[in-house]
């Protein structure tokens, strides 16, 4: 489910190139499913090597007589002429809806913007993975699958707005694990505990946490790590809480069914995680 386009680098029509900031168009493989319009934090497979990037998914951003979708990516740094390189474009973050520009200046402009926000994820997130789910079903279905991976000790943190997700991720988990019955929201109870599948998964939600001593009060930090998998939703309300070591889940809704899931192992402290805006970091 990791969700890749893969395909030539075909000649546009030279205008980015003209203006300083050369383009990759992508020629789309036959069957191949698009992510929803907009603009993405993309991970570009480049002869064996990963590289950032900015794709632009939808109609051209500047004059344009041509009513077709392209998808255009523009890397960072300079990689020389790419005609005819076969790429592979890995979606990691949905960045911001697409926009007319009056001017290649002004697309520039953003398009400098974009490519900030994007380093700034790639820093925080270097080795994550993207994937693109079109309903709950589909967010179910990968989280279960990654159910299968995880071993006594797991702790996934899962970040996201209220009506991301998480609840829909966190039941995928349960299913992957062997939990056959409910799977209710904790956002009372604080923490849910489940022993009828493969591991015991504790499934925390600090949504109502006022103040982190009340974790330590019902002996959560037990669970990070404990026996079995630990979930962790609303997790800034006591960062200090999780350990070092731990799968950050970031779930983000793109359209109304569509979300763009970024798993990455956690590679900063809990002191400075909270300086990160969820939706747009800068």
């Amino acid at each position: 489910m990791l969700h890749t386009l893969t395909g030539p680098v075909v000649h546009g029509q030279g205008k980015g190139a003209a203006a300083g900031f050369p383009t990759a168009n992508l020629r789309l493989l036959e069957n191949a499913v698009l992510p929803p319009k907009g603009v993405y934090w993309t991970r570009v497979s480049l002869e064996g090597r990963s590289h950032l990037g900015v794709t632009n998914v939808g109609l051209r951003p500047t004059a344009d007589d041509r009513d077709e979708i392209t998808v255009e990516t523009f890397l960072p740094d300079d990689h020389g002429d790419l005609y005819g390189k076969t790429i592979g474009l890995t979606f990691l973050r949905y960045l911001r809806e697409t926009a007319f520009f009056p001017s290649m200046a002004a697309l520039k402009e953003q398009i400098d913007r974009d490519a900030e926000t994007a380093r700034a994820w790639a820093a925080r997130c270097p080795e994550a993975d993207g994937f693109l789910t079109f309903s709950a079903e589909e967010t179910r279905a990968l989280s279960a699958q990654m159910a299968k991976g995880l071993t006594a000790g797991s702790v996934l943190v899962l970040r996201g707005d209220m009506g991301a997700g998480k609840s829909e991720f966190s039941r995928g988990v349960a299913r992957g694990l062997g939990v056959t019955g409910p799977v209710p929201s904790p956002s009372f109870t604080i923490l849910n505990v489940y022993d009828e599948g493969r591991l015991p998964l504790y499934h925390f939600d600090w949504y109502r946490v006022e103040d982190p001593e009340e974790l330590y009060e019902i002996g959560a930090q037990e669970y990070l790590p404990g026996s079995g998998v630990t979930l962790v939703e609303w997790a800034e309300r006591a960062e200090d809480l999780l350990p070092e070591k731990r799968t950050e889940v970031f779930i983000q809704p793109v359209t109304e069914s569509t979300r763009l899931i970024l798993v990455s192992p956690c590679r900063l402290s809990a002191g400075n995680l909270l300086l990160v805006d969820i939706k747009n970091p800068d």
